[in-house]
């Protein structure tokens, strides 16, 4: 797979952020179907640094009202996300905005 199938998107909220801050690791959302080598060599490639370890978290579905429906809901779908962390001389070689 390519590094930009293996990466859908880089998660960017407030506890992430002090994540990238206080122990240099980086999240992102990932298929479920990728593996813990395939995320590593993905990061590597797209954004030239050497990752150190890589942990995934496999997020379930939710079920949410439908706004306006009183008996009808929905569900929000999961996803899996990854938390690689890189050497600190590499952390601004990925870019957060």
């Amino acid at each position: 797979m390519k590094p930009h199938e293996v990466l859908k998107r880089l998660v960017l909220t407030e506890n992430t952020y002090k994540l990238v801050q206080g122990q240099h690791t980086f999240v992102f959302e990932v298929p479920f179907g990728s593996n813990k080598i395939e995320i590593r060599e993905a990061v590597e490639k797209a954004f030239s640094v050497r990752a150190l370890a890589v942990n995934t978290a496999r997020m379930p579905h939710k079920t949410r009202r439908v706004r306006g429906r009183m008996l009808r809901t929905g569900v929000r779908a999961g996803y899996k996300k990854a938390f690689v962390k890189v050497r600190p001389e590499d952390v601004a070689k990925i870019p957060l905005i």
